[in-house]
């Protein structure tokens, strides 16, 4: 069973959503943008018993009092136990044979605050409240982001509890049996054991109202008190010849393992939610953690900060929630194979894109460098404006970074940087004319951004600070043409030798940034008009 829809309505912090679930649902977003609450909406409706219910909803999750809150999810994919565990409320569709099940929290308060709190199967007619059975039976499991969920300190219950509880012993029980045993007559005949019992009786005899006799006092072993012959059995890890428990790991190691013990101890469930698995997690860590969570067989519910986590999963399963409570998803299949492939790797190494206002994507890193010089002199700092910047590895790739971020994808507002042998090419795909690509957000470097950058700052002053920086070398230098009279270096002369090759482009960039300041920023005209519209979005 698997959820293939969520719909809210009416929700405090989230806007009115309705969208699909794929294969995963990974939330990413800013912090206090509203993941959590996504999450903590589907716990409602699918985990939550009815006490539960109402003692964690409160009016202030409502955003309109007059309105009841609504979440609801379509499920598919049912074996018989559980078609047989929810025969009326499951629908069939006539002509394709197709089950949906569709469950309803709805949730309102009167003027006295008092709730009413309904959790059906709108479409099964019957009205019946979800009982306890079907709602163990939907197979709903959450890790919150709270420390006490992924604690392995040996003073508490933990994962590793849970899946020894699941142990069947067999023919080897009676032997545990004999040796919990045996381990309590020793409790009870030792010596010295009984001394301190004695010790500890006339101490309590003094604290409390009655006295306490020795007799009444029992040193048991954590098998027989919790009549389990594992309990208190603990997991031990062997490194560098010494061998230490699961709680003398460090921070990020537990985290690690508590999480994959969580995973597994979850294998009988449907549906699992995890609350900012990267909690404490080393970015390679981040990323074996999230191969292991998407290759489970069980539907995958993650809120994340991590790059490293999101970059393992394909790019429909993502879906960002946005400052205000947005949330955003692309259309499914809207990348085709190569480009989901580019795709995925360029969201491992930053996330920010899918979280920002606005987005520019440059052909390479000297344009970065140049942009992000120009935006600082000119009091538009990019970061300061939720502007991310994204370096497409040349005009070629622009196409996937325009379906991520256009209609069909994350829509988030995107504008262009590019050369001008990529403009006709661009307006083309974008069936406007050249000179209208700025309608379309697109801004074009004559003919590219270093001749602007040279023109703007001086070709002698650009060639003065190449001559005494150490990035480039006496030959490479010498391959700088000097066509102006007496030998002197134009503007095609020096940008030319700034763009002979992606390294000399970075190293160009990085020796005239410093050179920009305000006045020469004004004359980069292409990057001018390009923060002009990003500061007005």
């Amino acid at each position: 069973m698997h959820v293939t829809a969520l719909r809210l309505r009416n929700h405090g912090r989230l806007l009115d959503l309705d969208i699909e679930v794929r294969k995963h649902l990974v939330l990413v977003g800013p912090n206090d943008a509203g993941k959590s609450s996504l999450l903590r909406c589907l716990d409602l409706l699918l985990g939550s018993s009815t006490a539960q219910l109402y003692s964690r909803v409160t009016s202030e999750d409502l955003r309109n009092p007059d309105e009841p809150l609504v979440i609801e999810a379509d499920l598919e994919g049912f074996g018989p136990d559980q078609e047989a565990m929810f025969p009326d409320e499951i629908t069939v569709e006539v002509g394709t044979g197709r089950k949906s099940l569709t469950l309803r929290l709805a949730v309102s308060f009167d003027p006295n605050q008092t709730p009413t709190i309904d959790r059906t199967a709108p479409a099964g007619g019957t009205g019946r409240q979800l009982s306890r059975e079907q709602l163990a039976g939907i197979g709903w499991q959450m890790l919150a982001a709270t420390g006490l969920a992924r604690d392995l300190r040996s003073d508490r219950k933990s994962h590793l509890d849970d899946i020894l509880r699941t142990v069947d012993l067999g023919t080897e029980q009676e032997m545990f049996d004999d040796l919990a045993l045996q381990l309590q007559d020793a409790l009870m005949q030792s010596k010295k054991l009984d001394v301190l019992r004695d010790e500890l009786a006339s101490q309590l005899s003094r604290a409390l109202p009655e006295p306490i006799a020795k007799d009444d006092l029992s040193f048991v072993p954590g098998a027989s008190a919790d009549n389990d012959v594992l309990s208190d059995v603990r997991l031990q890890i062997q490194k560098n010849g010494q061998s230490r428990s699961l709680s003398d790991q460090s921070d990020g190691t537990r985290a690690l393992f508590a999480i994959a013990l969580y995973d597994m101890v979850s294998i009988g469930a449907n549906m699992v939610a995890i609350d900012e698995p990267e909690i404490h997690l080393h970015p390679t860590s981040q990323r074996s953690l999230a191969r292991l969570l998407q290759a489970g067989a069980n539907q995958k519910f993650i809120a994340t900060h991590s790059a490293d986590i999101v970059g393992e999963f394909e790019p429909e399963c993502v879906a960002s929630v946005r400052t205000g409570g947005r949330v955003v998803q692309p259309s499914a299949d809207f990348l085709n194979g190569d480009e989901r492939t580019s795709i995925r790797w360029w969201m491992r190494d930053r996330l920010e894109p899918l979280t920002a206002r606005s987005v520019v994507a440059v052909e390479g890193p000297s344009d970065r460098i140049i942009v992000e010089r120009c935006a600082d002199v000119t009091g538009r700092n990019l970061d300061r404006l939720g502007c991310a910047m994204i370096e497409a590895d040349g005009s070629g790739n622009i196409d996937a970074v325009v379906k991520v971020f256009g209609p069909d994808g994350f829509d988030i507002p995107m504008s262009l940087l590019i050369d001008q042998d990529a403009a006709a090419d661009r307006a083309l795909k974008f069936g406007v004319a050249v000179g209208d690509l700025y309608l379309r957000s697109t801004w074009v470097s004559a003919p590219d951004l270093e001749a602007e950058y040279v023109r703007a700052v001086g070709p002698e002053i650009v060639w003065e600070a190449i001559e005494n920086s150490s990035m480039f070398s006496r030959n490479d230098r010498a391959n700088c043409n000097a066509s102006g009279p007496r030998g002197t270096r134009t503007v095609e002369d020096v940008a030319e030798f700034c763009r002979k090759n992606s390294k000399t482009k970075v190293r160009a960039a990085l020796v005239v940034a410093p050179l920009i300041g305000e006045a020469e920023a004004s004359r980069i005209e292409s990057i001018c008009r390009l923060l002009d519209e990003i500061q007005d979005h």
